[in-house]
């Protein structure tokens, strides 16, 4: 992938108050050897600020590519068995974690929205369930759902919301 590196740095991002007046919002910046800067937008829910200095200029694609900005929610911790395990023991392993991430370099347009990620859980069976075990599980995934329909889906309604304020390109994050 080979995202288009800005020519110029756009000017300061502004929001604008209900009363017309303008403050800068959040940007993270890469800038490279040169003194070349490419800047963006930092949302408020972004885990981390991918800012950099002293990138080689031929490494800045590479750089935006990787930009991915994300918040993460828990999943439901039970207990499962895993064939990695020597002791055959059941041990605890989260499953159906969620996040929402926006890299907004992606290759299209469409790609640069934030999207939402249901993490499942690698190589593990849940097996020999009895009705109680079978209940347990239930509520677990119950309690999974519910914090996607409560906490997630809100969450990246407003943050979709709040990112298309930031950009105008309508379809896609980049500004």
């Amino acid at each position: 992938m080979n995202p288009t590196v800005p020519s110029n740095p756009p000017p300061p991002l502004l929001a604008t108050e209900p009363d017309g007046t303008g403050h800068p919002v959040p940007q993270w910046t890469i800038t490279t050897t040169t003194g070349e800067q490419t800047t963006g937008y930092l949302p408020p829910w972004a885990t981390e600020d991918p800012s950099e200095h002293n990138v080689l200029p031929e490494e800045l694609a590479a750089r935006l590519a990787d930009v991915c900005h994300y918040t993460e929610f828990p999943g439901q911790v039970l207990r499962a068995y895993s064939p990695a395990n020597a002791t055959d023991a059941p041990e605890e392993v989260e499953i159906l974690g969620s996040s929402i991430t926006c890299a907004p370099y992606a290759p299209t347009p469409e790609s640069a929205i934030p999207v939402a990620t249901v993490r499942v859980a690698d190589e593990y069976w849940i097996t020999d369930l009895d009705p109680t075990g079978l209940a347990e599980l239930i509520a677990g995934l119950r309690a999974v759902a519910d914090r996607l329909d409560d906490v997630v889906i809100p969450q990246l309604n407003d943050i979709r919301a709040e990112w298309a304020t930031h950009h105008t390109s309508g379809t896609g994050a980049r500004p």
